[in-house]
């Protein structure tokens, strides 16, 4: 288990940099995040046919297709990145960081 750098120099702990420090959290955000490039290769897709649009119709579709590549890419990889995260937790290999900074001294 990794020790933030805050930790490590001296220095008094950072909460955020302890909290993304956990697998499970960094897996939830990445997920939300490749959710949303869904949403955003839905809106493309949806408003390709906008006449009032200047962007190409090919190039709207490409980008799209490319938000859901990523997308779905991300998506796999924060599930995987959860999945041993828990598996680990379950069989006590990692050790659970303290949430408050009073714990940690």
């Amino acid at each position: 288990m990794r020790t933030p750098v805050a930790v490590r120099h001296g220095g008094p702990a950072v909460k955020g940099i302890y909290l993304m420090n956990r697998p499970k959290n960094r897996s939830y955000l990445m997920g939300v995040v490749g959710g949303y490039l869904l949403y955003l290769a839905w809106q493309l897709f949806d408003d390709r046919n906008n006449p009032d649009s200047t962007m190409a119709v090919w190039l709207n579709i490409t980008f799209a297709a490319f938000f859901v590549i990523v997308g779905i890419g991300l998506m796999i990889f924060a599930f995987r990145i959860w999945r041993i995260a828990d598996r680990e937790e379950r069989e006590g290999k990692t050790e659970v960081p303290p949430a408050d900074e009073k714990e940690m001294k």
